[in-house]
């Protein structure tokens, strides 16, 4: 019987379906058309409202190919982990629901339901995934992959409900992460992208490790590829990490860190760690460490409790740092959180709007950015060839991480075919919000 996917979520997400397929692929082959497939693995996100009500649509559309193709339905992950037994009667087609505490026993308990036709739900206290460096299938495009450090969360924000999901933080074995990674950048992989709920916690569940030596490990890796970081917590970007971001072979002068917010009230009513130096200090002490750096935030709007003038200091606040790309998102009251319980709650129209505002606003900045690189000299990863125009073709140089920031254009010359996924070099020639051209030497 023929094993399918469709991942749904984050980047994390996507690491732990990968490893899954890789746990079922010595019993299933695997098909990478979900329509195909006879065993239907769905993982799902439920983060926020909208990621929940994805996950609900996608399943409800693949539960059709229950009465053809498809002889066993999964779903798994934090949609699994936070209603999979109120929502089993709801969609019914759905043969297993299995959270993220059992991934593990994935290749048993599908075997159970096809040999004994039954049905159930399992979602034990949330635990690690057998992630066997061996077994991974990797379903992006071979140049980029993702490697997922540590599973779970200690800092327990208000607003959310991934600590409920994915339990305490754990942090990977580092040599396995090692040879991890060397055998994907072995296998042709250009771009190896560090996820985790909080990157820059990893090692402080084992017993003298640390990122930082985690990073210097991976960048002594032989090859000509990248190292990315994400999602990093503010309080923890320390000098010693920053030098050693500036001063590596691989790792890219990058940085994501999600700040959320800049009015110290509204950070405190979210149970952020606020550090001694303010949020416009810490891009401050960034760029004079890593002058070229990129640093993309995200930004939660409508928080309970936030007033007009707490959010115009996050418009003051983008107008003084100028990050280089910015996500902006209306909170969203999410049940079974802490923050679900404050008042006052903020109307869900002023969410949005704020939202929206903050995107207006970073899209002037990023365009102003992206143009003031004209004339510089950037080495860009190819990704594909444009649709649009002849000898042109689409990439990302160190500055943008993939699927969420903006894109290179890459314009060749006319005798030159591009290959996807090697690196080039070429000229800045312009830029808009949301791409940077360049032209490659004749």
């Amino acid at each position: 019987m023929k094993a399918g996917w469709i991942s749904l979520g984050c980047p994390k997400n996507l690491a732990d379906t990968e490893y899954i397929m890789g746990l079922l692929s010595d019993q299933y082959p695997l098909t990478t058309d979900p329509r195909e497939a006879e065993i239907l693995i769905i993982n799902t996100c439920s983060f926020i409202q909208p990621a929940t009500q994805e996950s609900l649509d996608t399943i409800m559309e693949f539960a059709q190919y229950k009465k053809g193709q498809c002889k066993l339905l999964v779903v798994v992950g934090c949609l699994a982990q936070r209603y999979g037994v109120k929502v089993q009667r709801l969609i019914p087609e759905v043969d297993l629901w299995v959270g993220t505490g059992e991934y593990s026993r994935l290749p048993f308990l599908i075997a159970e339901a096809l040999e004994k036709e039954t049905k159930g739900v399992y979602t034990a206290h949330p635990g690690w995934v057998g992630m066997n460096p061996e077994q991974r299938v990797l379903s992006t495009s071979g140049y980029t992959a993702y490697l997922k450090i540590a599973e779970g969360c200690n800092n327990h924000c208000l607003f959310c409900i991934i600590p409920q999901l994915r339990g305490k933080y754990r942090s990977r074995d580092f040599s396995q992460l090692k040879t991890e990674t060397e055998k994907l950048v072995a296998g042709g992989v250009k771009e190896v992208v560090l996820v985790a709920q909080d990157t820059t916690a990893y090692g402080q569940d084992l017993d003298g490790r640390t990122f930082c030596q985690l990073l210097s490990a991976l960048d002594e890796i032989e090859g000509d590829f990248w190292l990315r970081i994400l999602y990093t917590y503010p309080s923890r970007l320390d000098d010693e990490l920053l030098t050693l971001i500036r001063d590596s072979k691989h790792v890219c002068k990058y940085l994501d860190i999600p700040l959320q917010h800049v009015a110290p009230a509204v950070l405190r009513a979210m149970g952020r760690k606020i550090g001694s130096e303010s949020y416009l200090e810490l891009i401050e002490r960034v760029r004079k460490l890593i002058p070229d750096i990129s640093i993309r935030s995200t930004f939660l709007l409508g928080y309970p409790g936030e007033t007009e003038a707490d959010f115009q200091q996050v418009l003051a606040f983008l107008d003084q740092a100028r990050l280089d790309w910015v996500g902006a998102f209306p909170y969203y009251r999410e049940m079974g959180t802490a923050a679900a319980k404050l008042k006052p709650q903020v109307h869900p129209s002023t969410r949005r709007r704020r939202a929206r505002e903050v995107l207006k606003e970073q899209q002037r900045i990023s365009a102003a950015k992206n143009r003031a690189l004209t004339g510089k000299r950037l080495k860009v990863l190819v990704e594909k060839e444009s649709r649009r125009e002849p000898n042109v073709w689409i990439g990302r140089s160190y500055r943008e991480a993939p699927e969420i920031d903006g894109l290179v254009e890459i314009e060749a010359p006319p005798d030159r075919l591009l290959e996807v996924g090697e690196f080039v070099e070429g000229t800045v020639t312009g830029g808009e919000a949301y791409e940077v051209r360049i032209r490659l030497d004749t």
